[in-house]
């Protein structure tokens, strides 16, 4: 489509005519279930997300200043064909679509994003970070928690960030006494069922439990968590000690010798590879001797090229903490204003929308870096 212009310092770009150029016919599938018949639908719903990324990048407090700034120009522009009541819209958001609705949209345009990017030679989420960050609760919200890290009430967002694009690609809302680390292999399930195969992946050593990077080096991905002073390698993971809990696991009948046979394996561990012994242990349970062995081949890695394995850590890290404060900075993701579990993931699930739209919008039109940035959309 001719007209368009990427915000940059020299050219920043009004919101309205930026998402003018939003085009989500690769999205309509997704759209199309909020109905029953498509003839119940007064106002095309492509029109509502283009209004509901309006909401976020115009950083409006409420949905009534919103609707409030709908004026003939801009309900044509966004795509509708008359300006839609306050209650169609509260009610498109709350009821129709809600956060669940929101982040099945996200995961649409993330997947169509993905594949514009392939189509130019750029994979996105082979390299991914992951983090929490808290959003500030209202003071008399009772289903938020209080977090002693942060030192406040709040609800967490854990996120995972694509490095290649500082796109986020999954999240999970939690009050702000959950244990974070319990979420990494949640967050990496749903980028694995939407497409994302990632190779490798950054977190702080909040997630440094053995289950972590037993599953994730299990699943093929480069775990790489962040070390505490001191850290020393764990006996469990040591190859001698695998090879001996592999015995005991055969002795006790968790690993049966005709199992062991179907599988290719053979009940003396020196006649299998570590690689086998691994996957063996996996298979009975043995989760601490597993992430074990991984955690100790990590730090072995560290300590011999400490420079080379912090060059593939902390940029990555940045990139996820970056992500924090730009969408706490252009997208209000701290500024809850409303109470309750439900409303901080519609709040939330908000802000993500708000941020692939913007980078669809870009992709669409030959767009390959800053695919995020909204300091220049105004």
């Amino acid at each position: 489509m001719s007209g368009f212009i990427d915000p940059t310092p020299n050219t920043p770009v009004d919101a309205i005519k930026f998402l003018s150029f939003l085009e989500l016919s690769p999205v309509s599938a997704v759209l199309e279930e909020f109905y029953c018949e498509s003839w119940r639908s007064r106002h095309p719903p492509e029109a509502m997300i283009r209004l509901l990324a309006l909401y976020k990048l115009k950083r409006y407090r409420f949905l009534t200043e919103l609707w409030r700034q709908l004026d003939d120009e801009t309900v044509k522009l966004l795509g509708f064909k008359w300006k839609p009541s306050y209650k169609t819209v509260w009610h498109w958001l709350n009821k129709r679509v809600g956060p669940e609705g929101l982040e099945a949209i996200h995961a649409a345009l993330i997947e169509a994003i993905n594949q514009a990017l392939t189509a130019q030679g750029i994979r996105m989420g082979e390299r991914i970070a992951g983090d929490a960050t808290p959003v500030q609760a209202k003071r008399a919200d009772k289903e938020a928690a209080y977090n002693g890290y942060y030192k406040k009430r709040c609800y967490l967002v854990h996120r995972v960030v694509s490095y290649e694009t500082n796109l986020t690609l999954e999240w999970l809302v939690t009050p702000g006494n959950v244990d974070e680390g319990q979420l990494m292999m949640p967050l990496l399930a749903k980028a694995l069922f939407d497409g994302i195969r990632p190779k490798e992946a950054v977190f702080d050593n909040g997630y440094a439990s053995y289950w972590n990077y037993e599953i994730a080096n299990l699943l093929g991905i480069k775990l790489l968590i962040g070390f505490r002073r001191r850290a020393k390698l764990n006996w469990r993971g040591k190859p001698k000690t695998l090879k001996l809990r592999y015995r005991k696991m055969v002795k006790a009948g968790k690993l049966p010798i005709q199992k062991l046979g179907e599988l290719g394996m053979h009940p003396d561990p020196e006649r299998n590879s570590l690689e086998e012994v691994l996957c063996a242990l996996a298979i009975a349970g043995q989760h601490e001797y597993v992430g074990a062995y991984y955690r100790n081949l990590s730090l072995s890695e560290f300590r011999s090229d400490r420079r080379g394995w912090l060059g593939r850590y902390v940029p990555l890290r940045s990139v996820v903490e970056g992500c924090h404060g730009h969408q706490k900075d252009w997208l209000d993701l701290d500024n809850l204003k409303v109470k309750g579990f439900r409303k901080a993931r519609l709040h939330v699930a908000l802000c993500m929308l708000s941020e692939a739209a913007v980078a669809y919008g870009r992709v669409q039109h030959g767009v390959v870096k800053a695919l995020t940035s909204q300091a220049f959309i105004r």
